[in-house]
């Protein structure tokens, strides 16, 4: 029981401390990409906040499944090192696979953490950050306007230029507006003044006042100009009209189990979500006999091996995604061969470190298909 309570404060010491780590690094780099996409013009200003909350939830399973990883693998790889190990196996009756249990105790609150973000909270976030950036995308036009300035509406199909604009009263003074057509021709609206007007349905238009309307043939001929006491120019939808088209990655639970039957890409995405769940279990028990370390030993190579096994298992879950897409596997059947090596490789590593001062099969196979390069080898030297 001791070594119970003493390996479980580390162990939430040392995953608190992980996350720590790797959820600051995550949330500076995209604060940085934030900042240069908002200098670009894709993102307001003002929401700089908000977008970086987003994007920190979405990639919360990883974050939390890779700090669950180290903290096993940190923690039982200091007590190797500094030969606790060898006083738990020695006086306290422990063996390897004693440390199962309070690992997976650990564990489990942490992996229905990962399970409910990869199936609940990152889809939501996805979908908050589609919403946004469509609304940005399509935002109102007349937040836009300033004075002095050719600004583009429409998706570039109008263009506006303002000599005054009082966006406190929404009016307008001394408007230039050129609309082109696919056909060539240009049309061409000046106004001394107008307004801004909302419509019952959420739509805006300017409303010009005293103005001249030139229509121009794209051979440039017979040019028409009329005079106009009232021009109304619809501007982009409402914001609040604005609502994104949800893909498979930003679709709630629910939503997305009804499409998996006649969907590759709903099924593929699910797979992404159930697996992270059943990958953080996984890690945390292969990091028991990944931190094995011989404190005798001057070098180790533990640490990297722990690095590329995590990459790896990030690597197989995006590739198994894939071949769900191209039909190659469905989501059962992938989620059992993505897994199961690495069960067996985690069966294997305790199997060997729980047997270290016996004869191991795959030893034993190893010498008998080497022994007669060995026998050739030491004929030659005689």
């Amino acid at each position: 029981m001791i070594y119970r309570r003493a390996l479980i404060s580390e162990l939430q010491n040392t995953a608190g401390g992980a996350f720590t780590v790797l959820f600051s690094i995550v949330v500076t780099i995209g604060l940085v990409q934030i900042l240069n996409q908002t200098a670009g013009g894709r993102y307001d200003s003002n929401s700089i906040l908000e977008i970086v909350a987003y994007s920190s939830l979405v990639n919360l399973p990883p974050l939390i499944t890779l700090a669950l990883f180290l903290a096993v693998f940190m923690t039982l790889n200091r007590s190797w090192r500094d030969s606790e190990m060898f006083v738990w196996f020695s006086a306290g009756g422990c063996s390897l696979a004693t440390w199962i249990r309070p690992v997976l105790r650990f564990s489990i609150p942490i992996v229905i953490l990962v399970g409910l973000c990869s199936l609940v909270i990152s889809p939501w976030s996805r979908a908050e950050l589609a919403a946004y950036k469509e609304r940005f995308a399509q935002r109102d036009d007349v937040t836009r306007l300033s004075s002095g300035q050719f600004i583009e509406a429409k998706s570039g199909k109008q263009i506006f230029f303002l000599e005054a604009v009082d966006q406190d009263n929404k009016t307008v003074e001394r408007v230039f507006m050129a609309e082109p057509s696919q056909s060539g021709a240009q049309t061409v609206v000046s106004s001394k003044k107008g307004r801004i007007e909302e419509h019952p349905n959420g739509d805006r238009y300017v409303v010009l006042n005293d103005g001249k309307r030139y229509e121009v043939p794209a051979n440039g001929q017979d040019a028409q100009i009329t005079d106009f006491g009232t021009y109304e120019l619809r501007l982009d939808t409402s914001p609040s009209n604005v609502k994104a088209n949800l893909k498979v990655d930003s679709m709630q639970l629910p939503a997305l189990l009804a499409l998996v039957p006649t969907n590759k890409q709903a099924a593929a995405e699910l797979f992404w979500r159930i697996n992270w769940p059943i990958v953080a279990v996984i890690l945390a028990l292969l990091g028991i006999p990944l931190s094995y370390t011989n404190p005798r030993a001057l070098k180790y190579y533990g640490q990297t091996a722990a690095v590329l096994f995590f990459i790896l298992y990030l690597n197989c879950l995006s590739i198994f995604k894939t071949w769900i897409i191209k039909g190659v596997f469905d989501i059962w059947s992938a989620t059992i061969v993505m897994n199961l090596p690495f069960i067996v490789l985690a069966i294997f590593l305790f199997y060997r470190l729980m047997t270290m001062n016996t004869r191991h099969i795959d030893t034993i196979v190893v010498n008998w298909v080497l022994a007669p390069f060995r026998k050739l080898k030491s004929n030659k030297k005689e």
